[in-house]
Formats: structure tokens, sequence, C-alpha cells
């Protein structure tokens, strides 16, 4: 029953930070121009597709109740999120200096 909860909590977290993403691909986000930085246009194009690939696995692991899918679109999600964060930092601390 939580391990349920959980995924529906990373299934609406992942659906809005992939929603973020793709919609920001022609504006400004951290007061960088995605546009005009192609590492942090493809960091968002290609984080947001897989956080919406992965809410999708989500509500499927949710809906056939297996637990090994469920375990592995947690662990997905969380080490999905990390990259993507990790390469949006990266280009936000390189641009600064």
């Amino acid at each position: 029953m939580i391990i349920n909860i959980l995924v529906g909590i990373a299934v609406i977290i992942a659906v809005y930070i992939g929603y973020y993403l793709l919609s920001h691909l022609k504006k400004t986000m951290f007061n960088i121009s995605v546009q005009d930085e192609p590492r942090l246009k493809s960091a968002a194009k290609n984080g947001g597709w897989m956080f919406l690939f992965l809410a999708i696995l989500g509500i499927v692991s949710l809906l056939i109740q297996n637990d090994i899918l469920i375990l592995v679109v947690l662990l997905w999600m969380t080490a999905h999120g990390l990259i993507v964060e990790f390469a949006i930092l990266n280009v936000i601390n390189h641009k600064q200096h």
C-alpha cells in the first residue's frame, strides 16, 4: 500500500518535471537561454522525455502490481533525476565562470 503511494507521488513529480523541462525549451531556465546553450537544451529535451516515459512506466507498474517493476521504476526515476540535475548544474556552473 505505501509503495503504491510512493510510486504515485513519483509519477506526479516525474510528469511535472518532464512538462517543465519540455515547456522551457524555447524560454530561459535559471537565467540562461535554453536555445543558446546546446548542452542545456539537450539535457532539458532528453530529460523531459525520459521523465514522461518513466511516469508512464510507473503507471503501468501500478496497474500490473509487479513488485520488481515498481522497484525498478523507483530506482530509475531517482537515478535519472540525479543525472539530469547534475547535467543542468554543470551547465549553470560553467556559464557563471
